[in-house]
């Protein structure tokens, strides 16, 4: 399917909508991306077929060489913007400034009711940015390695030396799918939990709202808090997916919200025991948390879990703009 091109250029670009065929294209033009942790491997074929999501390729001569994902949230005020990328060979050439310019334009005409585009990255932010978007969230990431095996095999006595020497095991509770809405939705856990009231989950920032736990239900996600009753702490995980790093290499997405370390420490722990258990290989796992929480966290997963640290510190940042 084609798409009609609204934005003038000096060079004939042909705008069309994703499909499986281009699949292959779409990974051999991404090798690389993101240091081995690129996602899009694992959500392209779920990501076209996406109610109220479309995913745009630019083409150059028959080629793939861009790619971005629009996805309408928020009950239809919002676009997410994700996954841009522009083939190694035509970066630094406005291929993706244009890109972006036909999606939004392509959003003003098929979804009116659009106010606001949002979108998450980790790269230093400069001048041209800050005229661009608003700033409405910020999270530190922490990322680290290790072999999901070895960890557990280890795990209970690592924790019990923890406990032995002063650590403290906070209570947290798993959430079932139908106790989310009721404890997301308190208005004291919006305002004093969320980061700007939003659900960054694995990447995506949602506003808290009764249709985009909808959305979210559809993913499997793990919730953890402190309490059912006004939580301070919660966390999410995303189930582990596979990446391009290596043979048998996942990647666990670990979201924290809220600034008390014990709880996010105890609830970490809670989510490995999880989402560890039913693998074989090596695990990439990023923590999403407050900024000010990140070298304590950092501390507990180097000496008192064992875990590798990947990267040293960097930022989430959740951007915004009027459409």
């Amino acid at each position: 399917m084609k798409l009609e091109h609204p934005v003038a250029t000096d060079w004939q670009l042909e705008f069309t909508v994703a499909t499986e065929k281009e699949f292959e294209e779409i990974l051999a033009m991404s090798t690389g991306i993101y240091g081995g942790l690129d996602y899009l491997p694992s959500r392209y074929h779920s990501w076209i077929h996406e109610p109220n999501r479309t995913v745009v390729l630019a083409k150059k001569s028959g080629a793939v060489i861009g790619l971005q994902s629009v996805y309408i949230i928020d009950a239809g005020h919002t676009a997410l913007v994700e996954g841009l990328r522009v083939a190694p060979w035509e970066r630094g050439k406005g291929v993706a400034g244009v890109l972006q310019r036909f999606c939004a334009e392509m959003v003003k005409e098929k979804y009116p009711d659009v106010k606001v585009s949002r979108l998450t990255r980790d790269d230093r932010l400069g001048p041209r940015d800050f005229k661009k978007y608003r700033v409405i969230a910020k999270q530190g990431i922490l990322l680290v390695r290790f072999s999901a095996q070895e960890l557990l095999s280890r795990l209970e006595a690592t924790v019990q030396g923890l406990v032995e020497r002063g650590f403290r095991p906070e209570a947290s509770e798993v959430l079932s799918e139908s106790e989310v809405p009721a404890v997301v939705l308190q208005e004291s856990f919006r305002r004093e939990v969320l980061p700007n009231q939003t659900i960054i989950q694995d990447w995506q920032p949602f506003r808290a709202m009764e249709s985009n736990l909808g959305l979210l239900e559809k993913k499997a996600l793990c919730w953890v808090v402190d309490k059912k009753e006004r939580p301070t702490v919660a966390t999410l995980s995303t189930p582990p997916f596979p990446i391009p790093l290596g043979q048998g290499w996942v990647y666990l997405n670990i979201d924290a919200f809220g600034r008390d370390p014990a709880h996010v420490k105890s609830q970490l722990l809670r989510h490995l025991r999880l989402q560890v258990a039913p693998l074989q290989g090596h695990v990439m796992c990023q923590l999403f948390l407050e900024p000010s929480l990140w070298l304590e966290l950092a501390t507990f997963c180097q000496e008192g879990l064992g875990l590798e640290l990947a990267k040293g510190y960097t930022e989430q940042y959740l951007l915004e703009s009027d459409i």
